[in-house]
């Protein structure tokens, strides 16, 4: 299994089409690179024959200064808790070792036929346990 800091981190240089007409990183574009590094993570959870979906249930961000253009992020996620059908996410946000945004996105898993909430996989909250914060 890889280390953790090889997946829960990742870096991205602020593009210009994330920046908006006063000079700042677009509120959305926050969340996007968010859940990029979200992603990064889950990608390398167990997969199971009969998993089910995720979807979005809720998300927050609190901002602690704006990025730039060509500013250099670190995304650090994590997991902040596991519940039964649910899982928490946290993404920490730096520039230069300061706080910029600290977000919060919260799945539900979901059968994929029903679209009803089921139980998060014995095997994916093992694996999640190791990425609590």
């Amino acid at each position: 299994m890889e280390q953790a800091a090889d997946i829960t981190v990742s870096e991205v240089r602020i593009p210009f089409r994330d920046i908006d007409m006063h000079g700042h990183m677009h509120n959305a574009a926050y969340y996007a690179h968010a859940e990029a590094a979200v992603a990064g993570l889950w990608r390398h959870r167990p997969v199971g024959p009969n998993d089910p979906v995720y979807f979005v249930r809720k998300s927050g961000c609190t901002f602690h200064k704006g990025l730039r253009l060509d500013d250099m992020a670190r995304f650090k996620a994590s997991v902040t808790r596991i519940g039964a059908t649910s899982v928490s996410f946290a993404v920490a946000i730096a520039c230069d070792g300061a706080a910029v945004a600290d977000l919060e996105i919260v799945w539900v898993a979901v059968d994929p036929a029903t679209r009803q909430p089921v139980n998060v996989p014995q095997p994916i909250r093992d694996w999640l346990k190791s990425f609590l914060a």
